[in-house]
């Protein structure tokens, strides 16, 4: 699986994080009164929060190719 071109592009860190960028986010989590652990956060971060990120809804066509493909090819 690799990056994308686009982390290649804004010069992104790759690899583990840092203990300071651990203690970043655990911080602002703590701060906010959340109990949850570092990856959790991390996670909920790059997956849901992050700004850039595209969450929009699939037009249909793209729904349709979705559900042709999962049903030529399964989970893979």
């Amino acid at each position: 699986m690799g990056r994308h071109s686009c982390c290649y592009e804004q010069k992104l860190r790759k690899g583990l994080w840092s203990p300071e960028e651990d203690e970043k986010i655990l911080d602002y989590i703590t701060k906010h009164g959340l109990q949850r652990c570092g990856k959790s956060c991390r996670l909920r971060w790059i997956n849901y929060l992050r700004p850039g990120l595209k969450r929009a809804a699939f037009s249909q066509e793209k729904e349709n190719m979705i559900i042709e493909l999962h049903a030529v090819l399964g989970n893979r």
